[in-house]
């Protein structure tokens, strides 16, 4: 989305992720907080929250979302996200997966 920032969290399990969604949900406006899913990752069964929010969100209410998210998640690197989101989807494993198992 334009003026939008992207948030990705790792969690182990499923129960994990998806309080932390409703947590988000609930402490942030709809103008705040444009987009919220939680997917399963297909290569770890982990599931990744992905956050976005408008681009004038604040910084320390993008602070308020790294906290929550981190109590018990593992940050994605922003560059990896849309790996991460295409892998759930059905797809081959994402490039940087590929890469580093071709060792031939």
């Amino acid at each position: 989305m334009v003026g939008s920032h992207s948030l990705g969290y790792e969690f182990a399990r499923e129960e994990e992720a998806r309080h932390h969604a409703e947590e988000l949900d609930r402490r942030f406006t709809r103008e705040e907080l444009l987009a919220l899913r939680v997917y399963r990752i297909r290569w770890n069964d982990n599931y990744l929250v992905e956050a976005t929010f408008a681009g004038d969100v604040s910084a320390s209410r993008m602070d308020d979302a790294r906290a929550l998210l981190g109590e018990s998640g593992v940050a994605v690197h922003a560059d990896d996200l849309e790996d991460y989101k295409r892998a759930t989807q059905g797809g081959a494993l994402p490039g940087w997966i590929r890469r580093f198992f071709d060792r031939g």
